[in-house]
């Protein structure tokens, strides 16, 4: 993941303006599937599809709807230094600061309940990719 950081442009306060929507969340490493909300699509992993016979991927794919309208509901709004992240029920506000660790940009956040994240971002083909680890690489395009 770093090399592609390193090829990816350096991201300044200026670029996160704005109301970002989540366009497909990455998760083929950790858990094998790849949401594609803005064409309503599930890709597995090779493994995954190697493993599971196609009826239960197949099952797999119908079950993800529900999943898949929800996350087309998510939102990141960035105004000056303060970030506020929504899906529909839960909201979480705060203020985040860019920090250069090991050759990658980080997005540190500290949120109003007091708890943080220190989480790694790029941009690549004009989409904001934020990397949350186990729970998968969230891809952003921003609302015009």
């Amino acid at each position: 993941m770093a090399t592609t950081a390193g090829f990816a442009q350096k991201i300044t306060d200026k670029d996160l303006q704005g109301t970002w929507n989540l366009v497909a969340l990455d998760a083929l490493s950790s858990q094998g599937i790849y949401l594609d909300l803005a064409n309503n699509d599930v890709k597995f992993s090779e493994e995954a599809e190697a493993q599971a016979p196609p009826e239960a991927l197949a099952q797999a794919k119908e079950s993800m709807g529900p999943t898949i309208d929800m996350l087309k509901q998510m939102k990141m709004i960035i105004n000056g230094n303060e970030i506020k992240q929504s899906i529909p029920g839960d909201e979480q506000t705060g203020v985040y600061s860019i920090v250069n660790e090991e050759d990658m940009q980080k997005l540190k956040i500290i949120y109003a309940d007091g708890t943080g994240d220190n989480v790694e971002f790029y941009m690549k083909d004009k989409k904001l990719h934020v990397n949350l680890g186990e729970d998968g690489l969230f891809i952003y395009s921003k609302e015009q």
